[in-house]
Formats: structure tokens, C-alpha cells, sequence
């Protein structure tokens, strides 16, 4: 089973010596991956040497949209500015494997892309800031050579699973996007995305993964077609009010691997109580996802670490956050062994 911190680094920035840290405690909790999201609408915080995207549409150099994003409600950036380079993310995959552990790149699409998209506000789904439109195909040829590029740079460094979000698409119309975009008929759009994507990443010999949420959503393979079960789900939410992912239970049935990344265990850093957490993962059993569905053999485990208030505590490059989360990762791990 996969033991997995996933680390927001996109709406904070997390410096090589705030990492080096958060894995040493990882190692030392018995873990076995960082998950390392580095883009969200807040911040877009990792640079290959070559920042320009090619399709057939033209070129887009993404050199501009690096450091923070937008502010949003209660969620902010970091306001620092930074963001890693490709020397600086290559040695943070080698100091993983020294501390015996591997690195999970996460580049979130078709949502959670507002950063990059303040540049190129024409690829935008329509009445979203955040989210690409997936009807149109030069949008769609923009994002999968993104894919593509960081793709090639994580698999050429070794590491073994690349994870794609695949949550919350245009979560900001006013209601929550997949339930729009399911009754709308706009979900064969995302159904047809997610595949490629997924094609893409196994093809380069990476196991795809993504969050549950627009994963037959509605528990519905029918309207919309299949998905490819290649994949594997980390599984958060199965929804609330007029909000209905797909149970963990079906999933499982179609032949995902699933990864519990239950929400009731998050830790929002910056939120009130946040550093109370680990006193909560007491109460986690890897086994046990959202609505108490059992799994009795999960492909892994997850505890997520979400950067909502990106400012919380300055722009330190998240050396006091590496602190702040010792314990928590500790208790996480402590579960993991049990």
C-alpha cells in the first residue's frame, strides 16, 4: 500500500530546504511518496527550462504565468513570487530517493488552472477564471501538450505515477461544475479529456491517477461512456447537497485502484485549528473512505495538505509550515503502521 503526503506547493511556495525537511519527516513516519501539487489558481510554482507549450494551434510561453496567481474568496497565494526550477526539482526527486522515498507530480486539469490561464484568457470554459474550456479543441491540444512537456520531464527523471486532479472543473459558476456539466450534457467533453489524458500518461509508462469527483459522476457509465480504469482514483468525496461523485464502492467495482484521500481528515494550513490535526488521525483507518464505505484493499493512502490561505504565515518558502506539519505527518504515519 502506498503511504502519500500530498503537499499544496502551488498556492504556497515550498523551498528545496522546506522540502528536504517534509521529507525527512515523511522517511522518518514510515511513508513512501510526496505527492507535490505545483499548480493551482493560485500559484504556478515549477519551471522546466523550456516553458514554451507547441500544438498546431501555435506557441504559448508559460514563462509568464509562473510565481502566484489569484487571490479568490478566502483562498490566497503566498504572495512570494517563487516558484522551482527544473535543477532545483531534480535534486529534491534525488534527495527523495536518498531518504528512500519517490516524488508524485501533480499538474491539475482540466480545472484548478487559473494561473496559467490569466495568460491565455481565451482557453478558458466560458464564465470560469479557472477552468479550461474542454469543448474546444485548441484548448484541449494547449493542455495535453502542457501534459505532455511535464510529463516527459518526470518520467525522464524516474518517477513512476504522475497525477492529474481532474477535480472540481469550473467549481466557480456558482454551483459545483461537474453537477452543471452532467446535467448540461457537457460531461462527455470531461469524459473524453480525462481518457486522453490517461492514455497519455500510461503511454509514457506512468500510472495515471486523479480525485474521484468527475469520475462517473452521478455513478453514471452509461449517459457519458466509459472511463479508462487504468487509472487510479484518489478517492476524497462522495459529495454533498446536490453534489453526487460516484461511490467508492462502485468505483472499486469498475476496476480502479483506489487511494483514500478522505476529506474528513484534510488539513487546510492557515484554517483555524489547523495545526489540531494531529489529534484527528487518530481516528483514520486507511480502510474506511468518505460515508464510511469499506475498501478492504486500497492501492494507498493519503493525507492531504492544502495551502487554502497561501499567506498564512508569510513568505518564508514554508519553513515554518515544514515544521508545523511534523507532527501531523508523525501520526499519519503511526496509523499507517497499525
Amino acid at each position: 500500500m502506498l503511504r502519500i503526503l500530498h503537499l499544496d506547493a502551488g498556492r504556497k511556495y515550498f523551498n528545496p530546504t522546506a522540502l528536504r525537511e517534509i521529507l525527512d519527516t515523511c522517511a522518518q513516519a514510515g511513508l513512501t511518496h510526496l505527492e507535490l501539487y505545483f499548480s493551482d489558481n493560485q500559484g504556478f510554482r515549477f519551471a522546466l527550462e523550456d516553458m514554451t507549450v507547441q500544438t498546431s494551434y501555435g506557441e504559448y510561453d508559460l514563462t509568464p504565468c509562473l510565481g502566484d496567481g489569484y487571490a479568490d474568496g478566502e483562498k490566497s497565494p503566498c504572495f512570494s513570487g517563487g516558484f522551482l526550477t527544473a535543477g532545483e526539482m531534480r535534486e529534491i526527486l534525488s534527495y527523495a530517493r536518498q531518504r528512500g522515498m519517490d516524488v508524485i507530480p501533480v499538474l491539475n486539469m482540466p480545472g484548478h488552472m487559473g494561473a496559467i490561464l490569466e495568460k491565455f484568457p481565451h482557453l478558458r470554459y466560458p464564465g470560469s477564471r479557472s477552468s479550461i474550456d474542454i469543448r474546444s479543441p485548441e484548448a484541449v491540444a494547449f493542455a495535453l501538450g502542457l501534459l505532455q512537456k511535464y510529463l516527459d520531464f518526470f518520467a525522464g527523471e524516474g518517477c513512476r505515477y504522475f497525477h492529474f486532479g481532474g477535480d472540481e472543473f469550473a467549481n466557480d459558476l456558482g454551483t459545483m461544475g461537474f453537477d452543471r456539466i452532467y446535467r448540461d450534457g457537457t460531461m462527455k467533453y470531461f469524459v473524453s479529456f480525462a481518457n486522453r489524458v490517461i492514455a497519455t500518461i500510461a503511454g509514457r509508462g506512468l500510472t495515471p491517477m486523479a480525485f474521484n469527483d468527475g469520475i462517473y459522476y452521478g455513478g453514471d457509465k452509461r449517459t457519458y461512456g466509459e472511463i479508462d480504469n487504468r487509472l487510479w482514483v484518489c478517492y476524497w468525496i462522495q459529495g454533498w447537497d446536490t453534489y453526487f461523485p460516484a461511490g467508492a464502492d462502485f468505483l472499486a467495482e469498475e476496476g480502479f485502484r483506489l487511494v483514500n484521500a478522505n476529506h474528513k481528515f484534510y488539513c487546510g494550513m492557515g484554517c483555524r485549528d489547523w495545526q489540531e490535526r494531529a489529534a484527528a488521525m487518530e481516528g483514520y483507518d486507511p480502510h474506511v473512505f468518505d460515508r464510511d464505505t469499506q475498501i478492504p484493499d486500497p492501492a494507498g493512502a493519503m493525507l492531504c495538505f492544502w495551502s487554502d490561505r497561501g499567506n498564512f504565515d508569510g513568505p518564508d518558502g514554508g519553513i515554518q509550515a515544514a515544521k508545523n506539519l511534523a507532527p501531523i505527518i508523525r501520526a499519519f504515519g503511526r496509523k499507517m503502521k497499525l
